[in-house]
């Protein structure tokens, strides 16, 4: 969850500093924000670094390429989660 993050930040080309921590059983990962509530879910952090970045092509033009990228995004979340070995997540991805 938070080395993902930090490595998204690095290859969006943001500045990193930000401050994650986890939540809960499941370890789900919360960015904590200088203005506001943080932000709590790997999806929902990642589109918040893409649009910090301003880099939302990456989230998709269409309405339809929007849905795939969040297709994929909650596939993350739900079938290569952290409980899986590293081979059963390269399965998976193949």
């Amino acid at each position: 969850g938070a080395e993902e993050l930090e490595l998204l930040e690095r290859l969006l080309g943001l500045p990193g500093g930000n401050k994650y921590g986890v939540q809960g059983e499941r370890k789900v990962p919360v960015l904590q924000t200088n203005n506001g509530p943080g932000l709590t879910g790997l999806m929902t952090i990642a589109a918040h670094l893409v649009r910090q970045a301003r880099k939302d092509q990456l989230l998709g033009s269409t309405a339809e390429e929007k849905a795939v990228v969040q297709q994929w995004l909650e596939y993350r979340v739900t079938r290569v989660n952290g409980g899986s070995s590293k081979e059963d997540t390269r399965t998976i991805l193949k």
